[in-house]
């Protein structure tokens, strides 16, 4: 049976590791020897799963953290790519249909003991992010960024996070490249921005430097975060010249003379791995804001699925264009 607790306190799993709760649970419960297995294996990969650089939240420490509904959605993502196996697999690496059907049964299992709604997608259609960005979608987006960007009092985080997903959405650059935009890249009146693509074969592909244009809803977002911006990079005296910027103290890799992590301030450039953790907090939000709204297609939690999206999109407007001309010739001819 679920657990109570008085009025105002937090639920048990709210101070008990995943291990420590998945446990109490089978005990309490009394579930069948299958399903204990199940239940263990599922809090061993969410334990897992901290440990991923794609998950973006690595300080999740309770049972109750890692069963909230962005935890969950990033974590049912990674499992479906097989990204948490611990063993390698030969040939496609995907997770079974079945395997994330037992996942979702056993999340709910270990949120309702405690009285914690699990947001888990019916079986057996898990999981749903995977699907790629179409048309309608991206223009929702950019209307939602911006919004929600030039909300009075929004933070810091999630102002930049939306700033990032609209540049994205209209350049389709890879992280990489994003994370090597610099004020200068930015026209004075946010109308374009300037890419140096890299192609991942160098050796084939020289770097080219391309001009966007940027659209309303990321010029907003885009105003919004350079007044952010402004505030942490002042401290430093304005030597950052990064476009993006880190928002809260983290750790620069390396230790002092007492064994004691060093802290970078805020204001510091976004590397990009601290990129993709952004973008996936960003989509899970606006997953969940805007989950039942006409036409909506949930976003990928990946942001190279998002990227991939936007590119395969330039591509077919460009070949529309080369067909269009090719017309014209043939019948001018």
């Amino acid at each position: 049976m679920p657990q109570s607790s008085s009025a105002g306190a937090a639920p048990p799993a709210a101070n008990m590791s995943i291990e420590a709760w998945t446990e109490r649970v089978i005990t309490e419960r009394e579930v069948s020897k299958a399903r204990a297995r199940q239940l263990r294996w599922v809090a061993g990969e969410l334990a897992l799963v901290r440990n991923h650089e794609e998950f973006p939240f690595r300080d999740a420490a309770s049972a109750a953290e890692l069963l909230a509904p962005g935890a969950i959605s990033a974590y049912l993502d990674l499992a479906s790519r097989g990204e948490l196996r611990r063993r390698a697999k030969a040939g496609n690496a995907q997770a079974t249909t079945a395997s994330m059907r037992i996942r979702a049964d056993c999340l709910k299992i270990l949120g309702e003991h405690s009285g914690i709604p699990v947001a888990v997608a019916d079986r057996p259609g898990l999981p749903e992010l995977r699907e790629t960005v179409d048309g309608p979608s991206r223009s929702q987006l950019r209307e939602y960024l911006a919004k929600r960007a030039e909300t009075v009092g929004a933070p810091a985080g999630r102002v930049r996070l939306f700033a990032l997903i609209g540049v994205e959405l209209d350049t389709g650059a890879r992280v990489g490249e994003l994370a090597a935009l610099t004020l200068a890249d930015l026209a004075d009146d946010l109308s374009t921005v300037r890419v140096v693509r890299r192609p991942q074969a160098r050796t084939v592909s020289e770097a080219v430097e391309e001009t966007v244009r940027l659209s309303d809803g990321t010029r907003a977002a885009l105003r919004a975060w350079l007044e952010v911006r402004e505030t942490l990079v002042q401290p430093l005296h304005g030597t950052a010249k990064a476009l993006w910027v880190s928002v809260s103290p983290n750790h620069a890799g390396r230790l002092n003379v007492e064994g004691e992590a060093i802290r970078r301030p805020p204001g510091m450039p976004l590397m990009p791995r601290g990129m993709q953790r952004a973008y996936t907090r960003a989509v899970v939000e606006a997953n969940m804001a805007l989950a039942g709204s006409p036409g909506w297609i949930p976003l990928p939690v990946r942001f190279e699925q998002l990227r991939r999206a936007v590119t395969d999109r330039r591509r077919q407007e460009d070949q529309a264009e080369v067909d269009a001309e090719t017309g014209e010739i043939t019948s001018a001819g």
